[in-house]
């Protein structure tokens, strides 16, 4: 992670160094889902309705940094080892990410209206996490995590956590210039979650052995938790400087 955070560091001071004064900001609506531990990943299987929205600065006609932040619910019903699990919860999303265009994109310019793009960055995600022993005991009753009563039973000692889990952004879409000031967009999104507690299966397959060791299958950078979302946003620009850039002026 420090890596990744040093890198996103020097392209970005590389890029302010020829930094053009535009910025735009957007809203954004759409849906979100989850990829975890249960059985059937079936993407958008349940409507969870996501908004947000972003500021975008504009380095150039290529290339701009986008500070965004979505919130909505993410839920998911399905089975874990055939036992059925569900989960449903609120989940905040916080994002800087690069936005580099295919094409030259400049909103106002007829012959720069339109291109795909990429996104790349990264962030952070806020959301609770609900420990609950008695569910994970039907599929595995050896779980490290669950205490047990004198007759074997598991004691019902469920728990809520609250986390700030970083996340490795990045996404594709489209994006139309419809006037001077405003543009519209289609894009999809992904997250992958520095953690496996989003569907409130940590490990969920863990177990202790028969000489008490606690066998593990995930961990902090390999575990099973991605959201996706994927929506449309309309954007308008805020800002031009009091020199337009030659790279920024219309060619109509």
């Amino acid at each position: 992670m420090k890596k990744l955070l040093l890198v996103f560091a020097i392209v970005l001071i590389t890029l302010s160094g020829h930094a053009q004064k535009t910025a735009d900001i957007g809203i954004w609506g759409g849906t979100g889902t989850v990829w975890g531990d249960m059985d059937d990943n079936t993407p958008f299987d349940k409507l969870n309705l996501n908004f947000g929205a972003y500021f975008r600065y504009n380095f150039n006609a290529r290339v701009g940094l986008r500070a965004m932040f979505l919130t909505g619910s993410m839920s998911r019903d399905g089975m874990v080892e055939n036992a059925e699990w569900s989960f449903d919860k609120g989940v905040q999303d916080l994002t800087v990410q690069a936005e580099i265009n295919y094409l030259k994109y400049v909103l106002g310019s007829k012959k720069m209206k339109f291109s795909p793009y990429v996104t790349l960055g990264l962030g952070v995600s806020y959301y609770t996490y609900n420990f609950r022993p008695e569910d994970i005991y039907t599929f595995n009753p050896n779980y490290p995590e669950i205490n047990y009563d004198a007759t074997g039973k598991p004691v019902a000692n469920d728990r809520e956590e609250s986390l700030v889990v970083p996340t490795l952004p990045f996404g594709i879409g489209v994006k139309w210039a419809i006037g001077q000031r405003l543009g519209v967009g289609v894009e999809y999104q992904m997250r992958k979650h520095m953690s496996d507690k989003l569907d409130d299966l940590d490990d969920p397959l863990s177990f202790v052995n028969d000489i008490g060791e606690t066998v593990n299958y995930t961990s902090q950078n390999h575990n099973n938790d991605w959201t996706g979302y994927l929506g449309v946003h309309v954007t308008y620009k805020v800002y031009i400087g009091k020199k337009a850039c030659p790279a920024y002026q219309s060619k109509d």
